[in-house]
């Protein structure tokens, strides 16, 4: 089973065990990208990491950019909030906190058993990480590159979709980040508003376009 992209990116579908880096400068847009990019089908299950605001926050920008969702779908892994000292927060089945994007173990174990759970609900799944960049404020690029390799060998495994988004890597961070990648989708912003493009996946002949 394909994955569509709702129209979002120049091709249609993606294949299951698809891998896409969303990259570009801070403002383009990614997190919204990157949002209406795992918001395909209802029926699918979706997971997202966030290290930039809390769950519940991004579960409202979630439903406000795909329209509601089943709650018992729809999961989120909290870097951010214990950290910040946010308040109290309580875990739920789909709803985790990790005490900080440094604790990369304690996210490791998290998602382990997250991809667990969901693939053994036999239901398709896409994925998504915002942003990689937090990591790699905390983490030397190796072990970055080790958690990506891990993740996109799992998303690949189970046959769904995973969309890493990285603000404004070095040119070292993109070619060895990539290396783990099926697409890049690049971002831009001009005087009419954001851009995007697709390399890779049948994209590459598209050029830039609004988004």
């Amino acid at each position: 089973m394909a994955y569509s992209t709702s129209g979002v990116l120049p091709v249609e579908e993606l294949p299951p065990g698809t891998s896409l880096l969303v990259s570009g400068p801070p403002l383009t847009r990614k997190r919204e990208l990157m949002i209406r990019l795992l918001g395909g089908d209802t029926a699918e299950e979706v997971a997202m990491v966030t290290t930039k605001m809390g769950a519940g926050n991004l579960l409202e920008l979630f439903r406000e950019w795909n329209g509601e969702w089943p709650t018992e779908r729809l999961h989120v892994v909290d870097c951010v909030t214990r950290e910040r000292g946010l308040g109290a927060v309580r875990e739920t089945a789909t709803t985790s906190y990790v005490s900080s994007p440094r604790d990369m173990t304690g996210l490791s174990i998290e998602l382990s058993g997250l991809f667990k759970r969901i693939h053994a609900d036999g239901r398709p799944m896409r994925f998504g990480i915002h942003s990689l960049s937090t990591f790699l404020m905390y983490h030397d690029l190796r072990r970055v590159y080790r958690m990506l390799h891990v993740l996109s060998g799992q998303i690949e495994s189970i046959g769904g979709v995973g969309v890493f988004v990285v603000d404004s890597p070095t040119e070292r961070e993109r070619d060895i980040l990539s290396q783990l990648i099926d697409g890049i989708v690049e971002t831009r912003e001009t005087e009419s508003g954001c851009e995007l493009r697709l390399r890779g996946l049948g994209g590459r002949g598209a050029g830039w376009q609004p988004y």
